[in-house]
């Protein structure tokens, strides 16, 4: 009489060969989970797209009404606001946000990575405008600097540049003189 012996199948992987993956895996998302939530580089391009937004949102309103528009880089409170001159009137008043009905002000937030208030992690840099920091523009869409209490305005004579910074790096928004034309670098 003849014995059969069972031939074993490797159909399966082996209880080992499971814990193996799951202890690689699991040191592979402990060394990458905590960078994803660090791109500061991601952080500061949307930072600059936001600048170049409300930007580009003042020169077409300036075109659309045939009026002065400003937008006021004020660096020590880490915020810029949208202005407006209103007739017979000197100092420069907000504009207002279409949807929410209150003053056109976007607020940086200079804390951590999940404060509350503004863009997380960001801050305005040194501004430059023609040695001002408010910038104008007109009915065609060219670009001034000017006083942000009178309104008085003068042609942009050079580049203007608005820095936003978040961790290392830093992002230049840039202002092109007479064309108005708005750049990221």
């Amino acid at each position: 009489m003849r014995t059969v012996r069972p031939q074993f199948v490797r159909g399966a992987f082996t209880l080992v060969e499971i814990l193996m993956v799951v202890i690689i895996l699991g040191i592979a998302s402990a060394i990458v989970v905590p960078n994803i939530g660090q791109r500061n580089d991601l952080i500061a391009a949307a930072a600059a797209r936001v600048v170049v937004a409300d930007l580009m949102y003042a020169q077409n309103r300036a075109i659309l009404t045939q009026s002065m528009r400003y937008v006021n880089v004020d660096v020590p409170n880490q915020r810029y606001s949208l202005l407006v001159s209103k007739p017979n009137a000197t100092p420069l008043v907000y504009e207002q946000n279409t949807l929410s009905a209150q003053n056109y002000v976007t607020q940086f937030s200079t804390g951590a990575v999940g404060t509350t208030a503004g863009l997380k992690a960001v801050a305005l840099q040194a501004v430059n405008i023609d040695g001002t920091t408010c910038i104008g523009f007109d009915e065609l869409g060219s670009p001034y600097s000017c006083d942000p209490v009178t309104g008085n305005a003068t042609p942009l004579v050079a580049a203007a540049t608005i820095p936003v910074k978040c961790g290392a790096f830093t992002l230049t928004v840039f202002v092109e003189p007479y064309t108005g034309a708005l750049s990221v670098q």
